[in-house]
């Protein structure tokens, strides 16, 4: 099976999910598994691009729901890409196009190791969504009407590859998310000249975000009551390289920025903007002032309780909710992290690198509340620190490609055993 080149069909084929694009990638995949024996089928639900559904039964008491996406983001600004990013080319033992790390390498790996294996010893079932660069809109309403399609003892999340130390990288959660837009108004512009006596929203909103947080700290009461801090044997697992983070973020960090990037929630800055910012001066008084602010949310804190607290906090000024979504973490001590952490070791020969959370947010939690399953973990992935992912050149290693196809097969083999 030349799967490079497979992985390089499926990589030509533009999957944009901002662009309304996806349908051909998930014919496309779904043929593919049809054609080595699998059975699959498209499912066409509330979203433009349909779901791809697999199923490998071997009759087995135990079965893994594999999740991966097919879509990727847009490829813009493409005079930033040194080839065509959805024509791949191998340079320097390197793959580079769009989607061949977030997400169709990984799902492509995965999927190659499988039909290598010919019989897995545990059942496998596949779900591809063709949403998840737009942030996944429809997927709780997907998992509530084939909650029973779905179901299954282990979920395997969409593909973690290489973490900054270089050594193999296993995620067992994410951080959840609040988004808000704040604002402040009054009735109309004015000449700055009013100043000792008229309210400046821009001032305003000034006061407010500097009342949120002192240094690192969210000054919110309560935002920190429900926080999951980690165990002593979470954070042994943590290996984050301090030179490669510092080199891909472009400024210094503490001695302890893994910690930080797992453990911590956030209160960020997303956007503002009010008053005059064109060319040259305008001496005025905003009658308008707006912030965007995002608060990354850690075990066990709810979305929904923080916007309470905010809405108090703030009690009389404006808050528009954009997004919100739980965050989720697996115990380092369940089944399926045991059976990627001995696997990923057995295939590279080092410990693995293990994140309680991830940095960022997913609809993890969706898949653990919705199908009742909380073995849920991200691993068995292609990508690397310098795989460029949502950006221009994204690539991966095909040695790392290989390496995570043998990783799948010793994953599946540790599941299985009691």
């Amino acid at each position: 099976m030349n799967s490079i080149q497979d992985l390089i069909e499926f990589a030509r084929i533009d999957t944009t999910s901002a662009k309304g694009k996806g349908e051909e990638g998930a014919r496309f995949i779904r043929d593919y598994m049809e054609a080595h024996g699998i059975e699959a089928r498209l499912i066409r639900h509330k979203s433009r691009n349909p779901y791809v559904y697999g199923e490998i039964n071997v009759g087995a008491n135990r079965t893994l729901l594999i999740y991966n996406h097919y879509d990727v983001q847009p490829a813009e600004p493409l005079d930033k890409w040194n080839s065509d990013p959805f024509d791949p080319v191998i340079r320097d033992g390197k793959l580079i196009g769009r989607g061949v790390g977030d997400d169709k390498g990984s799902l492509m790996a995965r999927l190659q190791a499988l039909v290598e294996m010919g019989k897995p010893p545990i059942n496998v079932k596949f779900i591809y969504e063709g949403e998840e660069e737009i942030g996944s809109p429809n997927i709780d309403s997907f998992l509530n009407d084939h909650r029973d399609l779905l179901g299954s003892d282990y979920v395997l999340w969409e593909g973690a590859g290489k973490g900054s130390s270089g050594a193999p990288e296993i995620v067992l959660g994410v951080k959840g998310l609040l988004y808000v837009e704040i604002s402040v108004k009054t009735q109309k512009d004015l000449h700055s000249m009013y100043a000792p006596v008229a309210k400046n929203p821009a001032w305003e909103l000034i006061k407010i975000l500097s009342s949120l947080k002192s240094g690192d700290k969210v000054n919110l009461p309560g935002f920190y009551d429900k926080v999951r801090w980690l165990t002593e044997e979470e954070r042994r697992y943590l290996k984050g390289n301090k030179k490669s983070m510092e080199d891909a973020l472009g400024q210094e960090l503490p001695e302890d920025f893994q910690r930080k990037l797992v453990e911590e929630p956030t209160c960020n800055v997303a956007g503002l903007y009010s008053g005059y910012t064109g060319e040259g001066s305008k001496t005025v008084i905003p009658s308008y002032a707006m912030a965007k602010l995002d608060f990354r949310l850690v075990p066990d804190q709810d979305p929904e309780e923080i916007l309470k607290i905010l809405q108090t906090h703030l009690k009389g000024v404006d808050i528009k909710v954009w997004s919100k979504v739980r965050p989720y973490r697996t115990s380092i001590n369940s089944k399926i992290a045991r059976s990627l952490m001995d696997s990923a070791k057995e295939v590279y020969g080092i410990e693995p690198e293990v994140i309680p959370n991830s940095y960022g947010t997913g609809p993890m939690e969706s898949f653990a509340r919705i199908l009742g399953n909380n073995q849920i973990a991200d691993g068995v992935g292609v990508e690397h620190p310098g795989s460029n992912i949502h950006s221009f050149n994204e690539n991966i290693y095909i040695e790392d490609y290989n390496m995570a196809k043998e990783w799948m097969k010793r994953f599946v083999r540790h599941l299985a055993q009691p």
